[in-house]
């Protein structure tokens, strides 16, 4: 089932984590956060991007999970 992310933005090194309700996480590096925003809204794109640094992660994401990934790396 499908929940709330935890989606960690670090100003400074520009690296974002992101932690599923079942505390899976992936970290993504700056340029996977640049490929999402390039991505646009479509939650297919974001989770290709997603599927480079960590598939198993990725198969896992519900479409509301991608969308609030979307959402929040604007």
């Amino acid at each position: 089932m499908a929940g709330e992310l935890t989606i960690e933005l670090c100003p400074e090194t520009g690296i974002c984590s992101i932690v599923r309700p079942d505390s899976t996480k992936v970290d993504l590096m700056p340029g996977e956060v640049e490929a999402i925003r390039s991505a646009g809204s479509g939650p297919e794109a974001i989770r290709r991007v997603i599927c480079e640094c960590d598939d198993s992660f990725a198969a896992k994401l519900g479409e509301s999970e991608l969308a609030q990934i979307g959402r929040k790396l604007k």
